[in-house]
């Protein structure tokens, strides 16, 4: 403000040039007759600050809008944006409600939602590509629907498992806890009775997957064990997973609203309903047939007596401690609780002189020579990949 009246001063005193004045000022000549007006106009308030933003925004939403926003967001906290919109035009008659990322807007500006924040991995995993279904047994989605309370107040978790290509529903399982202990116990049912699949879907959520070495969790871990592929959805995106995600919208609708009494007879709900599912009710995805009329059970059964080759031969393996260590250059590395027990492999990286472990085709991390070395995740090791030996990796890593 200073600067401005010593300019207005100088100007009006008749011996410098209103250009002289902006380049020793440092404005533009734009700038400097813009003040002679204001003060001009209204003196040295002419010179406050003003406010930028446009007089007329087009496109803003009416407050009337803005309202009818916030009152329906009132009466259902749990609807977001897109439901919102939906009853503006259908409710309320609005011929061109507002876009769903406005509504969004609208509901942070007045604080009626809050951003939630994800949690992220220690080792960060890369998931490839998801692999589409072309025969029976192919790809299995497997997902939890979300526990609840039976009438005596006993928990269930329904553990789901369907055929992908068929649409057949081959597990609707209330468990009374989503554990590994429960989960395995009942894939061990399964597999001896409807066989083995190529590849199992899951989501990012436990007890299929783990923060830990490659997402793997010790349930991953078994059923990669058993020669199957284990393929992890997205992170919040269940579209990766969606025929499945819509069967749960239907079981829950049809048998889990109200609860049943006890767990016992909410299972004899569930086998009643995926009976229909699967013999009765006809699905558009495959001509309007039944998924009984297309699954095929697979030929090839459970027996854990058999171990699969997870390696080629010559490849350089080490088994795993029950607590999780293997035994490197006279000191113990640890590699994570969920590898307990079976052969993981370490190999000699040639560009970054790191050595490679691996579970199967599943990364798990890179180590360096030195006797207390620390399993990193495989994205640090670009950082070291220009490094000449594998003695200067191994000074980065201390």
């Amino acid at each position: 403000m200073e600067q401005k009246q010593r300019f207005i001063h100088l100007a009006q005193s008749g011996h410098f040039t209103v250009t002289e004045l902006c380049a020793e000022f440092g404005i533009t000549r734009k700038t400097g007759h813009k003040w002679l007006e204001r003060y001009a106009g209204g003196g040295l308030e002419g010179l406050e600050e003003r406010s930028r933003a446009p007089h007329q925004v087009t496109g803003r939403t009416a407050v009337e809008v803005e309202r009818l926003i916030v009152s329906e967001k009132r009466l259902h906290l749990t609807w977001g944006p897109k439901k919102i919109q939906r009853v503006l035009l259908i409710k309320h008659g609005l011929e061109t409600p507002p876009a769903v990322s406005t509504v969004g807007e609208v509901l942070k500006r007045h604080g009626m939602v809050e951003a939630r924040r994800r949690r992220g991995a220690v080792f960060k995993v890369e998931r490839g590509t998801l692999t589409a279904p072309e025969r029976n047994n192919h790809v299995l989605g497997v997902d939890f629907k979300g526990w609840f309370l039976t009438a005596d107040g006993e928990r269930c978790d329904p553990l789901t498992v369907t055929d992908l290509h068929s649409r057949y529903l081959l597990r609707a399982e209330a468990l009374p806890q989503a554990t590994t202990r429960w989960t395995q116990q009942a894939f061990r049912s399964l597999f001896r009775h409807q066989g083995l699949p190529e590849i199992i879907r899951v989501d990012n959520g436990a007890p299929f997957a783990s923060m830990g070495p490659g997402g793997l969790s010790k349930l991953s871990v078994w059923w990669i064990g058993l020669g199957i592929e284990v393929q992890f959805s997205r992170p919040a995106c269940p579209q990766d997973n969606g025929c499945h995600e819509r069967m749960h919208r239907t079981m829950k609708a049809e048998c889990c609203q109200p609860p049943s009494a006890h767990r016992q007879a909410q299972q004899q709900r569930f086998d009643r309903w995926r009976k229909e599912f699967n013999q009765e009710r006809p699905h558009e995805a495959l001509g309007m047939r039944v998924p009984a009329d297309v699954y095929q059970a697979s030929a090839r059964r459970l027996d854990e007596r058999i171990k699969p080759r997870l390696y080629d031969l010559g490849t350089a393996t080490q088994r795993v401690s029950a607590t999780g260590f293997i035994a490197l250059n006279g000191g113990n590395c640890y590699i994570g609780e969920s590898f307990g027990g079976v052969d993981v492999a370490v190999e000699r990286e040639e560009k970054s002189g790191l050595l490679q472990v691996r579970y199967a085709n599943v990364k798990l991390g890179s180590l360096d020579d030195s006797p207390d070395a620390r399993l990193r995740p495989p994205a640090y090791v670009a950082r070291w990949e220009s490094k000449p030996c594998a003695a200067n990796t191994a000074a980065v890593f201390a």
